[in-house]
C-alpha cells in the first residue's frame, strides 16, 4: 500500500496510508490530510488512485503544490517523490513500484540533496 510520510514545519512526522481512491489534502477539517497553516488552501490538493497509479492534483490553490521542486497541476507520483505544500514536506512511498537506475540515486536523497 502506498503511503505519505508527512513532516510538519516544526519537524513532527506522521505516516499517512493512501488507503482510499480519493483523498483530499488541505486546511479544512473535512480533508483526509489536514495541514494547519493559513498558507494551505482549505482544499489544496487531491490524491487519486487510478489503477496502479497515484495521481496528485492541485485544486487551484494560491500557493501551489510542488513535486520534486517543480510546481504541478497534476502528476503521477513515483516511489520516493518529494511533495511540498506550503512548508509541509511529504515523501511518497509505494514499495510495490519497481525502482531502476537513476531513480535509485534520487531515492537516496533528502529534498534533492544527497545524504
Amino acid at each position: 500500500m502506498a503511503m505519505l510520510i508527512l513532516m510538519t514545519p516544526t519537524g513532527q512526522t506522521t505516516q499517512v496510508p493512501v488507503s482510499e481512491p480519493g483523498m483530499t489534502i488541505g486546511r479544512a477539517e473535512h480533508n483526509h490530510v489536514v495541514l494547519a497553516s493559513p498558507r494551505v488552501s482549505r482544499f489544496h490538493a487531491k490524491l487519486s488512485t487510478e489503477g496502479p497509479l497515484v495521481i496528485l492534483r492541485d485544486l487551484g490553490s494560491r500557493n501551489g503544490t510542488f513535486v520534486n521542486g517543480k510546481r504541478i497541476e497534476m502528476q503521477a507520483l513515483a516511489n520516493g517523490d518529494n511533495i511540498d505544500i506550503a512548508g509541509y514536506w511529504m515523501r511518497f512511498l509505494a514499495p510495490e513500484q519497481e525502482v531502476i537506475g537513476d531513480e535509485s540515486v534520487r531515492l537516496m536523497s533528502a529534498r534533492g540533496d544527497l545524504v
